[in-house]
């Protein structure tokens, strides 16, 4: 479950009834957790697309050589992901897109390198700004930590704006390749499209 609250965050919940959090599956347990810095209107699922399909000029062929390179491929439901777009109250856009375990650590560490290396704007920490905002009502606190969990992809998308010789460091921090962190952020662009 996706909920939205009041104080601009976004929680991620999961129904686990063998989870000692989850009291029996009496309660829902938060696997994630996020400071968005907008107030969302309305959440709506979609399919994700694939970016070797969007690119694609013939997408038969595509699909094919998607096939080919992927075994994996229409065998795990990985060609039915979902994802969530959104609204926001100022006029926003955004996606919630599901990332493979690989790519969720590389962008991950990404995150983590370039939050260090980049200057910020108006000198706000990236970490900061998006850590989960509590309540200040007797009793609105959670007792559990933050989860975070959730790749912040305005920062990560900077990425594609550096410069090569930026790019090259950055990923060799991180034990990567520039090739590879662009198509996973491709890959994130082409999910979280909408129309």
């Amino acid at each position: 479950f996706v909920c939205h609250d009041d104080r601009e965050n976004l929680q991620f919940l999961q129904y686990a009834p063998n989870d000692v959090a989850a009291r029996g599956g009496n309660k829902l347990v938060c696997r994630a957790d996020f400071h968005l810095g907008t107030q969302t209107t309305a959440l709506q699922s979609h399919f994700c697309r694939s970016s070797l399909l969007v690119n694609s000029a013939t997408p038969t062929s595509t699909l094919a050589a998607l096939k080919q390179q992927d075994p994996l491929f229409g065998r795990i439901d990985d060609d039915q992901r979902f994802a969530v777009h959104f609204g926001s109250t100022d006029g926003g856009l955004a996606s919630l897109v599901p990332l493979s375990e690989q790519a969720y650590w590389r962008l991950t560490a990404l995150q983590s390198v370039m939050s260090n290396a980049l200057d910020s704007n108006c000198a706000l920490s990236y970490r900061a700004w998006r850590l989960y905002r509590r309540s200040a009502r007797r009793g609105g606190c959670r007792s559990n930590g933050r989860m975070k969990g959730v790749i912040d992809g305005d920062l990560v998308a900077k990425f594609a704006d550096l410069s090569l010789a930026d790019q090259e460091d950055l990923s060799s921090a991180i034990g990567s390749t520039v090739e590879l962190i662009m198509d996973n952020i491709l890959d994130i662009r082409c999910s979280g499209m909408v129309i």
